[in-house]
């Protein structure tokens, strides 16, 4: 008995700290997102592992703007939480493609400009 409800108390603060109660991030290029400074934000991308296909996150993003945090999968129906946090005023480019394999089936592109304080 003891041993179930600690396993509910766990699973319950592991899904409410992996929620994104971040900023999201969803106008998709050539709209550009305003950040604060100094804050984390989240993208949301929909992902269903029985696909295959996966996100991935390009490096050519200015890592002096902007610091990738974590990835979170919320499930088939809720997707991946990608997580980020804003370093310096600036503007900088987030781009994911969707591959499996070699292949790639989709890619989304997210202006982020970080105003100065």
């Amino acid at each position: 008995m003891k041993l179930s409800f600690y396993f509910s108390v766990v699973v319950s603060v592991s899904l409410f700290l992996g929620s994104c109660s971040l900023p999201k991030i969803e106008k998709e290029a050539p709209e550009i997102n305003v950040i604060a400074p100094n804050s984390e934000f989240c993208i949301i991308l929909p992902e269903n592992h029985t696909t295959g296909y996966l996100w991935q996150l390009s490096p050519t993003f200015d890592e002096g703007v902007v610091t990738h945090i974590n990835d979170v999968w919320h499930g088939n129906e809720k997707g991946i939480y990608l997580n980020f946090s804003s370093l310096s005023a600036g503007q900088t480019t987030l781009s994911f493609v969707s591959r499996k394999y070699q292949d790639t089936a989709e890619i989304k592109h997210f202006i982020v400009k970080i105003e100065r304080d």
